[in-house]
């Protein structure tokens, strides 16, 4: 019976450790790897890596927008040790104290901290048992309203709209992770991460934008909307030798106007359009600039509707007509076109067609074809009425005007870059079509000149150096579809310089108040400001020594003496312009010796006077970031000193 028993036992202990051998084979040959796995997985954290999308940068490489990497924070205050060294290390960290004191209450098992860190900051943190981080990404918004309008805003991950959500996959990077050793207790282990996927950063993009030239058309139009009431307006600075985009300003009075409206909006032209009447008419041999046309005394009914001028004489040659822009008189010369010939005109020229800017919902304007037109929409379309552009196309039309007739592709990428430095896409000058022969160009711009001298634009005037330009005015349209009384769309576009353009200007402003709507009242005189910053800034203007180079034929012998410095006189009175001193930066004969002079108090005065105070002084002007002059005020200085200055008042 007793060894009945022993052999039981003894068979079931040997079944027993064959079961055990056939479990241990089992779960070494067959689920080792898994186990494995989970074994690693308990010594071993992975967290992601949040790829950084690439960094927007000016065409001077000034940051625009940067993602940056940061951690978050949570503690574990079961598995923390010493409450009191992680206390002190977030106390270290700039954690404000009563954040800091919830460490020390007994009740606290778990704290997860609002903040986002730097690494480098919460290094000490992080090794410290029960502290658990995770990465994040953080995406840096750009300074100034008009470059977050065409940037735009993003998420760490993705583009939400602007620049930043046309250029999202190139933007974007690809994530990664990162695995550390921890200890039992789940803590962080001082050591090197053992494993993981480099994250991949996005493509650096280098815009074509100047943030100080950016700045300045910002400036200008945050003052002249302030001057003159208007509910919005837009500056476009094109660079006409190769279509590079130097500045997009945008305001509008609703803060919920996020857009480029330089890009989404569409305006009636008015009188900006004449211009290209002219030129198109002078290439098929059609008018000349000398030719006269009667004009009426400014009163011409055509049909049921009357056409008037604000300038009213009995003939006018088409140069006249442009300076003095007479409605009647361009109405007589478009009427030599057919309609589809006028309607070809203004599609060449990029009207009706976005012009492909790399921004999301840019706008393609209106223009309709000859079968939907009306019996007097060729005249509404000589006066600039019947068709919408944006700024950017106005200014994309008169580069061609500028350049010699051809219309250039506008560039906002000055190029990308991928993450090893490889240079993906370069600008390049690309020529979309020639609206324009060589000669007829530089007639309309002589044109365009006498605009500015004797015509309707003459607060554009830079008595120095001769501007070519064109004010435009015309009736808005209201809600209900219908042009409303008294409000206006005032506009200007300027070339500079006008014998060899290096920059196009065009400036909007929507429903300016008061009696002074007109362009060349209010529009031009911006055009001016900006221009002069540009000549005044450093490293603003496109090619600024073939500029300086350039003789202007219009000035007397006298005043070419020196371009070191030139002087104006004193402007024509009725333009309401004021002196301008423009320095050039080219030494040519030596002038004669000039007496000391004293740095003018110009504490208290918008930044526009003050830089022309200086100037006309006979200073070099460098823009500072802190008020007043350096040197001070009454300092004796040799004329072209320079002379740092920074406004602490309105600008």
């Amino acid at each position: 019976m007793r060894a009945d028993r022993t052999r039981i036992l003894t068979w079931a202990l040997a079944a027993a450790a064959v079961a055990i051998l056939l479990r241990a084979g089992w779960v070494q040959l067959w689920q080792g790897g898994y186990w494995r796995e989970v074994a690693e997985g308990n010594h071993r954290k992975a967290t992601a890596l949040p790829a950084p999308r690439g960094t927007i940068r000016d065409a001077d490489g000034a940051v625009l927008a940067e993602s940056r990497a940061l951690v978050t924070i949570a503690i574990d205050l079961k598995a923390t040790r010493n409450r009191r060294a992680v206390a002190r290390a977030l106390a270290a960290a700039g954690v404000p104290a009563p954040q800091v004191r919830r460490v020390m209450n007994p009740a606290l098992s778990w704290i997860d901290l609002p903040q986002r860190f730097l690494p480098g900051d919460v290094a000490a943190l992080r090794r410290i048992a029960g502290v658990r981080t995770t990465w994040v990404a953080e995406r840096v918004a750009p300074a100034g309203e008009a470059v977050r309008r065409l940037v735009g805003r993003a998420t760490p991950t993705r583009g939400l709209d602007g620049l930043e959500f046309a250029l999202d996959s190139l933007l974007a990077g690809r994530d990664g992770t990162a695995r550390v050793l921890r200890d039992a207790r789940g803590a962080d282990l001082p050591s090197p991460r053992v494993e993981g996927d480099t994250a991949v950063p996005g493509h650096a993009v280098t815009l074509t934008v100047k943030q100080a030239v950016q700045d300045l058309a910002e400036r200008e139009l945050r003052e002249a909307m302030a001057q003159t009431g208007a509910d919005g307006g837009d500056i476009v600075v094109l660079d006409p030798t190769d279509g590079a985009v130097l500045a997009l300003a945008s305001r509008r009075p609703d803060p919920r106007s996020t857009s480029a409206t330089t890009l989404t909006e569409a305006f009636e032209p008015g009188s900006t359009l004449k211009p290209f009447v002219a030129g198109r008419l002078l290439d098929l041999r059609r008018a000349r600039p000398d030719e006269t046309v009667n004009t009426y005394n400014g009163t011409l009914r055509l049909g049921a509707r009357t056409i008037t001028d604000m300038h009213r004489a009995p003939r006018m040659t088409l140069t006249e007509v442009i300076a003095q822009s007479s409605n009647v008189g361009i109405v007589q010369f478009a009427a030599r076109f057919s309609a589809r010939e006028q309607y070809e005109l203004l599609r060449d020229l990029g009207f009706g067609t976005p012009t492909g800017v790399p921004y999301p919902l840019e706008a393609a304007g209106t223009l309709r074809e000859p079968r939907r037109w009306s019996a007097t929409s060729p005249a509404s379309l000589a006066m600039g009425y019947e068709v919408a552009v944006t700024p950017l196309q106005l200014a994309v039309a008169y580069a061609a005007i500028a350049n010699g007739g051809e219309v250039l592709q506008p560039g906002l990428l000055r190029e990308v870059r991928s993450p090893d430095g490889r240079v993906v896409f370069a600008h390049r000058r690309r020529v979309l079509r020639r609206v324009f022969s060589p000669a007829a160009a530089a007639a309309v711009r002589r044109m365009l000149v006498e605009v500015v001298e004797t015509g309707t634009s003459g607060r554009a005037r830079l008595v120095t150096t001769r501007v070519g330009g064109k004010s435009g005015t015309a009736r808005r349209v209201g809600r209900n579809g219908r042009y409303e009384a008294g409000a206006y769309t005032a506009s200007f576009v300027g070339l500079f310089p006008a014998d060899d353009p290096r920059v196009v200007v065009v400036v909007k402003l929507d429903n300016p108040r008061g009696d002074a709507y007109y362009g060349g009242r209010v529009a031009a005189p911006v055009a001016a400001a900006v221009l002069q910053g540009l000549v005044a800034g450093r490293n603003t203007l496109p090619d600024v020594p073939a500029v300086a180079k350039a003789r202007d034929p219009m000035l007397p012998a006298a005043t070419m003496a020196s371009r070191e410095s030139l002087v104006a006189e004193a402007p024509v009175a009725d333009t309401g312009d004021v002196p301008v001193v423009i320095e050039l930066g080219q030494r040519r004969a030596a002038a004669p010796a000039v007496p000391p002079r004293s740095v003018p108090d110009v504490s208290g005065l918008p930044a526009r006077r003050a830089v022309l105070a200086l100037h006309q002084a006979g200073f070099r002007v460098e823009w500072r970031g802190t008020p007043g002059t350096d040197p001070a005020a009454g300092t004796m200085l040799k004329a072209g000193s320079l002379v740092r200055f920074g406004a602490g008042g309105p600008k």
